[in-house]
């Protein structure tokens, strides 16, 4: 009886006993946000390196990225809404901008933007990218970051939902 009193105190200690942690997210998921809020080209080439190196962790670094172009993948089109709410309209007309004359997924993002908001809207989106003219890379690409960092906040704070990448489920963080 004392052998196993004390083996269930020892069981009872270890078992509440909680270990402190310095991080709350797996590492795959902190290199994510870092990647996230970096330019495209410096995410590309880590993403690179990664996929050398380790492709397993490298894929799971890849699904915990969220960027201007997963918007469409991702996002549930009536979200669309409620994530460009918070964005200033010139940032918005910058993103716009910029992605319609970038690659055929940047069009499509935000042709993806523009058909999940009121016809109105988009017409006044449209006609203030059309009024900045053509936009510096960089400037763009920092108002697409604003865009998709929105978006992902209101995913982490749960007033949205992400549709997961390989799947129609919905990735709540």
């Amino acid at each position: 009886p004392e052998s196993v009193q004390r083996i269930g105190v020892a069981l009872v200690k270890d078992h509440c006993h909680s270990v402190p942690v310095a991080f709350d997210k797996a590492p795959d998921a902190r290199i994510g946000a870092i990647l996230n809020s970096s330019p495209a080209q410096t995410r590309d080439s880590v993403l690179e390196g990664l996929g050398v190196d380790d492709p397993v962790f490298a894929d799971s670094v890849r699904k915990s990225i969220f960027t201007f172009k997963d918007i469409p993948l991702r996002l549930i089109p009536t979200d669309v809404p409620a994530c460009i709410r918070g964005i200033p309209p010139e940032v918005l007309a910058t993103a716009v901008a910029g992605a319609l004359a970038g690659d055929a997924e940047l069009v499509a993002t935000a042709e993806f933007i523009l058909e999940n908001i009121s016809q109105r809207m988009a017409g006044q989106i449209r006609e203030e990218a059309d009024e900045q003219g053509p936009i510096k890379a960089k400037v763009a690409e920092e108002a697409t970051r604003d865009l998709s960092s929105a978006v992902r906040a209101l995913a982490d704070a749960g007033t949205i939902t992400l549709i997961t990448e390989n799947e129609d489920e919905v990735d709540s963080p």
